[in-house]
Formats: C-alpha cells, sequence, structure tokens
C-alpha cells in the first residue's frame, strides 16, 4: 500500500505540474490562434488519435499484465509495436490528401504529414515507457512527462508567435515526442535495449488485437464528433467545441490520468498475486467521484467565466457546450475503473463487447444531433455515458463476482459531499452577481467556498478520501 500511495504521489505531482505548464501555453495560444487554426489542428488530432490506438495495439497493457513477462516476449512486444505503427503511419500518410480534399482544406494534409512522423519515433519508448508503469517507477514516469510536456508547450508557443499557426502545435507533439525517446534511453529499465522478433508474438498479437480493437472503437466515438461538426458547422464550430470539450478534458488529463495510470500496474499486480479486486475497485470509485462530481459541478456553473477568463471573448460559443458537456460526463466516474480492471484481468474481450454496443449508438446520437446544434450534439455525451455505465456494472458485476451494492455504495458519500460543495458554489456566486464582483474575484471567492464546503463535508461524512488525505499528510510529514 505504501508504494501505490507513493506511486500515486509522483503521479499527481506530474500531473499537476504539466497543467500548469498546460494551462500557461493554453493561455498564449488561445490568444494567437484563431479557432478556425485550433479548428483544423483538432481535426488532425482526432484522425492521430484513432490511428495511435492501433499504434500501440495494446502493447503497454501487455507488458503490464503479463504474469511470465520473458525477454522473448519483450522483443516480440516490440516486434509488433513498430510493425504496427509503421504500417499505420504510412496510411495515415498516404490518405492525409484524401482527407484534405474532402474537408475541402490543405492545411489537414499538411498537418497529418508532420503527425505521421510520431508513428516512426514512439514505438521505440512505449515497450520501456509500459514497463517503468509495471513496475511503478513513478518517479522516472515524472521526469519523462514533465520534461516532454515542458517541450511541447515551448515548442508550441515559440512556433505560433512565429506566425507558424495551426503548424506550430504539429511540430511540437513531434518535438515531444523525440524528447521522451531520448530521455528513455537513459531511464529505462536493465535489460530492455532488445532488438524487436516475431518470434512468440502469438501472444501478444491476441491480447492487442482485442485491446486496440475496442480502444478503436471507443476512440472512434470519443471523436467522432470532430468530423460531424467539421462536415455540418465548419472549422470554427470544431474550434469551438474543442475548447469546450477541452476544458472538460483538463480533469481526466490532469487529474483522472494520474489516477489511472496507477490503477492498471497496481490491479494488475494484485490480480497476479491472486487478489480480490472489488474492494479495491469500490474504495477507489469512491474516492473518484468525490473529487470528480463536485470538480465537474463547479465547471457546469462557472464555465462561461472560465472560457472567458482563460481564452477571452472570442471563445464566449464554447461556454454552454462546456456545461452540457461537465453534466454529461459525471455518470463516467462510477465506472472510470472499468476499463483498467478489465485490461488488468485479461478480460479485453469483454471491454470490446462493450463498445461494440455503445460505438454505433454513440455515433449514430452525434449524427442527428447535428441537424440541431452543436448544444444537441453535447446533450448525447449524458444520454450514451449512461448506456455505457450499465453496460460496465453489468459486466463488472460478472467480472468481480461481486453485487451492485457493493461496488458502489461506498459512493453515496459522494453524493453529499457534492449536494454540499454545490450549494455553497451556487450561494456564493448568487451574493458575487449581486454585488457585480469583478470576474476574477467572483471566481476565487466561488472556488473557496466550494472547496471549503467539501473539506468539511468529507470530514462529516468520514468519507474514504478523508483518511487518504490524512495518511498523505503524515506521509508527507514523515519524508519531510
Amino acid at each position: 500500500m505504501s508504494t501505490l500511495r507513493n506511486s500515486l504521489v509522483w503521479s499527481f505531482a506530474e500531473r499537476y505540474l504539466s497543467l500548469l505548464i498546460t494551462i500557461g501555453s493554453t493561455l498564449i495560444l488561445a490568444r494567437i490562434l484563431t479557432p478556425t487554426q485550433i479548428g483544423i489542428f483538432s481535426m488532425c488530432a482526432a484522425v492521430t488519435a484513432v490511428a495511435g490506438i492501433l499504434r500501440d495495439f495494446g502493447v503497454s497493457e501487455y507488458l503490464i499484465q503479463e504474469k511470465d513477462l520473458t525477454r522473448q516476449k519483450l522483443k516480440a512486444a516490440l516486434g509488433i509495436a513498430l510493425g504496427v505503427a509503421w504500417s499505420i503511419g504510412a496510411v495515415v500518410f498516404v490518405s492525409r490528401s484524401v482527407i484534405a480534399d474532402y474537408y475541402q482544406e490543405q492545411g489537414l494534409s499538411d498537418v497529418l504529414a508532420v503527425l505521421t512522423l510520431n508513428f516512426l519515433i514512439l514505438p521505440f519508448a512505449s515497450p520501456s515507457f509500459a514497463l517503468l508503469n509495471r513496475e511503478m517507477a513513478f518517479r522516472k514516469v515524472f521526469a519523462v512527462q514533465t520534461t516532454s510536456t515542458a517541450i511541447h508547450a515551448t515548442t508550441a508557443v515559440v512556433l505560433a508567435y512565429q506566425g507558424h499557426g495551426y503548424m506550430s502545435m504539429a511540430w511540437a507533439q513531434v518535438a515531444a515526442i523525440s524528447s521522451q525517446v531520448v530521455i528513455l534511453v537513459f531511464l529505462r529499465p536493465e535489460g530492455t535495449l532488445l532488438l524487436p522478433s516475431l518470434a512468440g508474438a502469438s501472444a501478444v498479437l491476441r491480447y492487442g488485437s482485442m485491446f486496440a480493437s475496442s480502444r478503436v472503437i471507443e476512440t472512434l466515438a470519443r471523436n467522432a464528433h470532430e468530423f460531424v461538426v467539421a462536415r455540418q458547422f465548419g472549422f470554427a464550430a470544431v474550434g469551438l467545441f474543442s475548447r469546450g470539450f477541452g476544458l472538460i478534458e483538463l480533469f481526466h488529463t490532469n487529474v483522472a490520468s494520474a489516477i489511472l495510470r496507477v490503477a492498471t500496474p497496481s490491479f494488475a499486480a494484485d490480480h497476479r498475486a491472486g487478489l480480490p479486486l472489488t474492494d479495491a475497485f469500490a474504495r477507489g470509485t469512491a474516492i473518484f467521484t468525490c473529487i470528480a462530481w463536485p470538480f465537474f459541478g463547479f465547471t457546469a456553473l462557472m464555465a462561461a467565466d472560465i472560457i472567458r477568463l482563460l481564452f477571452g471573448p472570442q471563445w464566449d460559443a464554447a461556454a454552454p457546450i462546456a456545461t452540457i458537456l461537465a453534466l454529461a460526463v459525471m455518470p463516467t466516474y462510477l465506472f472510470a475503473l472499468g476499463p483498467n480492471i478489465l485490461a488488468a484481468t485479461g478480460n479485453v474481450r469483454t471491454r470490446l463487447n462493450i463498445s461494440l454496443v455503445f460505438s454505433p449508438i454513440h455515433i449514430a446520437g452525434v449524427v442527428v444531433a447535428s441537424f440541431i446544434s452543436l448544444e444537441a450534439v453535447a446533450a448525447v455525451w449524458f444520454l450514451t455515458n449512461l448506456l455505457m455505465l450499465l453496460l460496465y456494472v453489468h459486466h463488472l458485476k460478472r467480472v468481480l463476482k461481486a453485487s451492485t451494492g457493493q461496488l458502489f455504495s461506498s459512493c453515496i458519500p459522494s453524493l453529499a459531499v457534492t449536494g454540499a460543495s454545490a450549494g455553497a458554489q451556487v450561494g456564493t456566486l448568487l451574493i458575487c452577481r449581486h454585488f457585480d464582483f469583478p470576474l476574477i474575484v467572483g471566481l476565487a471567492l466561488v472556488v473557496f467556498s466550494g472547496a471549503l464546503s467539501w473539506l468539511a463535508a468529507i470530514w462529516a461524512t468520514q468519507h474514504p478520501i478523508y483518511a487518504e488525505l490524512r495518511r498523505l499528510l503524515a506521509y508527507r510529514r514523515s519524508s519531510g
């Protein structure tokens, strides 16, 4: 348990430092680049996100969960990673002109040409990075990710300032990934500098085909709106939707990912040791919801003020989208650990089955809603996220051999904590509006009142996160 908490400390440290760097660069880029330029890059990022899942082919997750990881299996994993990534990169490069012609935007071809370089470079880093996660060496992960984030931000801002537009973000990604490869040469686990091989690759292929299929389907569904919105409303609308979506993604990128990155190797280690996972899932979900629900309540309430302060008035139209998405994403944190449980226990086919049910319904909903408005497209997430919740509850009960109560009863205090925090925020906002406080003052007061009521509520309910915070403080005192 001490190893897990220490890993979480380093994971959160990396995420929060990365958050500070990312917010700083985002504030600058939002004032240099136009919504159309953001939209063009966002569209290309959606294409490479889908292709990127195929690129990794589940190799990282295979290395993390494999019980008997031999040198030959490592070589096979590297061989699969290189072969698949280079093949997918070639497909993206060749098809870039077709995509650009379809949307009548040459910039798409230019950006995709640069982003395909990532498919050539990243496979050299993936196995080493996966093994650092398997060994829960998150202090080294901190060094790799923080440096990469800083290089990404610096490159994007400098190139954008020099007038390179959407290309600045494309080259920033290449610079960041190249830095990861270089750093991992020095920080890689011992014995991982190997030549690739396809001998014994069948196990990797079996696991990877199921994992990659489910991830591709999920990612395609998650990014389908980019393609639909671009066709129906234009690239400026894509930029606005991307900005609203990006505000919601701040939590996943900088809080949820810190937990999820530790969750899979932790679950996998317990599973390899034959330990039950129900209590770990229930406790983790309770902590997740206690953090996520108040955050998204605050985002839904204050989206207009946050976007105006961070990005400027040219992005005001993104606020209603962010509000709807913030409410829509809340149910997902009841099953946020579900994919990690399935990956860690080898139940990748189950994840694929869930994706095959959810994704067509979500994409169809997005297409239908696109004939109404951008806000209607955002609202689709709420309905389809509820569907995914039902699917994960059904399968997790079977995989963990647990009842609904065993999985989620510990989340009931999270509802009370969220209600207390939201009530304080609403009351504070009404006072600020009545006295016409400046925007930044009002935001600060709402944050303060919400945080204070959150602390009071977790103490009053003796929420599981309260005990974790006390242990964390004790750990910092003892280590200091």
